[in-house]
């Protein structure tokens, strides 16, 4: 299969690289936190299964053990709400994506850049668009990144002819775009499949470890500790939210051969530029998706 050729970051505008760095940087920040805290919650759980004195009975070290992983998990907790990294994360995404749309329109000659308007002014607007969007995200703490808002990729793709802008935006933008949400669908759906087996096996060796404590004379609180992990389980699968992703990029793979039906039987420029519109917003449509799962936790 041809390898669907991709366009580098670098000839998107200089606020669509800030903000993606921005994101990318929440984005670690906020799972990887998550991720401890749920990681030191277990460890609280599992010490809390037995006993292990020492000093003649008067410590248990287990019980300090859970105790640490208590108090870690609550530094962790006040880290992530001080810090809010779940924030630029969001917001970095709606920026660089919001950037992205503006600069493939401008690129191929999309509403409201039309080819028939004057290069300069079109390059104004353009401006103008990004500087609205910068400023509606006001206090997202942006990278410092050295770039132009207006790459020479752009203007060059911009000047050529309709065919030529037609060839590159299906290629390198909508198909490029079907790929990676085919990739990322069928990922998500192989991943909520393996963490609902996960949770089930889980969920059924609580149930056994439970009726275990019930007939059985033992001081082992299994069922306890492995309804916390279960717990943590459920806590990760909502963070990831790989259902709802699944469908969603499902449903913008075939929004965009909707979208790229239309494109290639476009003949005038006033044409274009409306179907160029369309497809974007077919592209925005899934991130409005993307962030309303986000903002359900």
């Amino acid at each position: 299969m041809a390898t669907v050729p991709t366009v580098p970051d670098s000839s998107m505008p200089q606020l669509f690289q800030a903000a993606d760095a921005a994101s990318l940087d929440g984005q670690r920040s906020y799972v990887g936190g998550i991720r401890r805290r749920l990681l030191f919650l277990i460890v609280a759980a599992i010490s809390g299964i037995v006993t292990w004195r020492v000093g003649g009975g008067r410590l248990d070290v287990l019980g300090l053990v859970g105790m640490l992983a208590f108090v870690a998990s609550i530094l962790e907790e006040s880290s992530l709400w001080r810090r809010r990294p779940d924030k630029a994360w969001y917001d970095g995404r709606a920026v660089a994506e919001s950037a992205k749309t503006l600069a493939w329109k401008y690129a191929v000659g999309g509403l409201p850049f039309p080819v028939s308007m004057v290069a300069d002014e079109a390059t104004r607007g353009l401006v103008a668009k990004l500087g609205e969007l910068n400023n509606q995200f006001s206090d997202l703490e942006l990278e410092p990144v050295a770039a132009p808002q207006v790459s020479d990729w752009m203007k060059e793709l911009r000047a050529k002819l309709l065919d030529e802008r037609r060839k590159i935006y299906i290629e390198a933008r909508l198909r490029a775009q079907q790929s990676w949400y085919a990739a990322k669908a069928k990922y998500n759906k192989r991943r909520s499949k393996q963490w609902r087996i996960a949770l089930f096996v889980l969920e059924f060796s609580g149930a056994a470890a439970s009726l275990f404590t019930a007939v059985v004379q033992t001081s082992l609180m299994l069922g306890p500790a492995l309804a916390m992990i279960a717990g943590a389980a459920i806590a990760w699968i909502e963070t990831k939210q790989h259902d709802s992703l699944a469908r969603a990029y499902s449903a913008a793979c075939t929004d965009l051969s909707n979208a790229e039906a239309k494109l290639v039987i476009v003949g005038s420029e006033d044409a274009w530029s409306r179907e160029v519109d369309d497809a974007e917003e077919a592209i925005s449509r899934e991130h409005v998706v993307w962030l309303a799962t986000r903002h359900r936790l």
